[in-house]
């Protein structure tokens, strides 16, 4: 094991909670959201109401973009007064604004603050460049940690990372502070971008001799590296929860994880700019969005809010990043609300489903849209039979499907198997895409991550 894994693990969880219990706020904030989580509705309520308000006559008076957005629609008075009733009249926060507008979005007190810049992780292939502050970042980590202890997760605990992005992430060749930061904190960073046999299994004995007590993974990583696992018949340590982000947690995922790992899976969602936004309890009936520090609203394509159960875009406004509000952020992803309310008690709405980027979805030509879910489970569960280790599906146009695919080289007679599963999958792909519709293949060696670290197994060329 690495020589900054021998330290006693004792000694560095009691440093650890030394270290938080001196960046007070953020022991604070954790102890306000676990008094906050247990508020009946009404009470919570007039929490979040008070939280928007701070934060919308903060942007009316210090954000130069938001004065005449706020004013025209009827949010602000002569007053200043906040009027929430009308806060839907505010107009969506898009990417495009936030690259072209950066300087207005800007706090006219930001050097005040603390603030550092930070950028989305470019999963669409262009990053967009935001400010955040230690107010933020102290919230974010407090939030953060009340999901991780919902995982049964503490603060000072073991925690395995397995993470990727060109940015923030060369496992081995961080600076030291970096190292000592991540070893003070009981944290082991895997890289999601160097996931060969040969780092896998190396991955397996790293997480057998540190034994963490949770596991956080991108969702297609950790999948990935659980098919593996299960493929060479290993063993691996099982960690009281795996946590998943980034990504799509699908059914058949799930399923794979924990059985694999005998492991609880927990999902999270979040993202750069606004940190994060909702997790899993141990009822694993949807997910919690933390209303304390986001509002979330979930809105159909002529933007009318959709109904539970319905799958709708979301728009993020971050309650706690004051040198450069975020309100009514268009960040890209879709979900539904639920149709009930959880068995924990908690009053926090909940996500019934994060369902995948607007990219993930592919577009018709009659305008219709087919879920990503369809062909993962079609082509990777359903149609698979072990000869597809890994597969990719691109929609380069509306009649035209392009599918990578690393073949299974263990399988004998290949020609003669693939020739029927691929004319199964072309069939099966026609039938929600059109019988006219091009279906190609390409096999190769190797599909590889994107710049963000994630692996996509479905990309739209066109709904971007």
């Amino acid at each position: 094991m690495n020589e900054f894994w021998k330290f006693n693990m004792n000694i560095k969880s009691l440093v650890w909670k030394s270290k938080l219990k001196l960046s007070g706020d953020v022991t604070k904030n954790l102890s306000l959201l676990k008094k906050w989580e247990w508020l009946n509705n009404e009470e919570f309520r007039l929490l979040h109401e008070d939280r928007m308000r701070n934060l919308l006559l903060h942007a009316y008076n210090h954000v130069p973009y938001y004065r005449a957005i706020l004013k025209n629609a009827g949010v602000i008075d002569d007053d200043n007064i906040i009027n929430l009733n009308y806060f839907s009249r505010i107009p969506f926060l898009t990417k495009d604004i936030l690259r072209n507008r950066l300087t207005e979005l800007k706090s006219n007190d930001f050097e005040k603050r603390n603030c550092y810049e930070n950028s989305s992780g470019g999963s669409t292939g262009e990053p967009v460049k935001f400010l955040q502050d230690k107010f933020y970042e102290e919230w974010s980590r407090a939030s953060s940690m009340l999901c991780d202890i919902w995982t049964e997760c503490y603060p000072g605990d073991r925690k395995v990372i397995l993470w990727g992005s060109e940015r923030d992430l060369f496992v081995g060749n961080e600076p030291l502070r970096i190292r000592f930061g991540r070893c003070l904190r009981n944290e082991m960073w895997l890289n999601s971008f160097k996931m060969t046999p040969e780092q896998m299994n190396l991955y397996v004995k790293k997480i057998n001799e540190f034994k963490p007590v949770q596991i956080l993974a991108y969702v297609e990583s950790i999948y990935e590296f659980s098919r593996f696992i299960e493929a060479e018949k290993l063993k691996v340590y099982s960690p009281k929860a795996i946590v998943t982000s980034a990504g799509t947690l699908y059914p058949h995922m799930r399923d794979k994880i924990q059985k694999v790992f005998n492991s609880n899976v927990f999902n999270q969602y979040g993202s750069r700019e606004v940190g994060c936004i909702a997790c899993e309890c141990n009822q694993h009936k949807g997910l919690h969005a933390n209303m304390a520090t986001q509002y979330v609203e979930i809105f159909n394509k002529d933007g009318t809010f959709a109904s539970p159960g319905e799958i709708g875009e979301i728009a993020v406004t971050s309650l706690t990043n004051y040198s450069m509000p975020i309100i009514r952020y268009k960040i890209g992803d879709l979900a539904a609300w639920a149709i009930k309310e959880c068995d924990c008690g908690r009053q926090w709405p909940v996500l019934a489903e994060v369902s995948g980027r607007m990219t993930d979805t592919f577009v018709r030509s009659d305008g219709g849209v087919v879920s990503p879910e369809y062909f993962i489970h079609l082509i990777g569960v359903i149609l698979n039979c072990d000869l597809i280790k890994k597969f990719q599906v691109i929609q380069e146009d509306y009649l035209n499907i392009r599918i990578l695919i690393v073949p299974n080289i263990k399988i004998k007679n290949i020609d003669q198997q693939y020739s029927a599963v691929l004319n199964e999958i072309t069939n099966k792909v026609q039938i929600v895409m059109g019988k006219n519709c091009d279906v190609n293949y390409d096999f190769v060696n190797e599909i590889l991550p994107s710049r963000s670290g994630k692996f996509g197994y479905i990309i739209s060329k066109v709904n971007k």
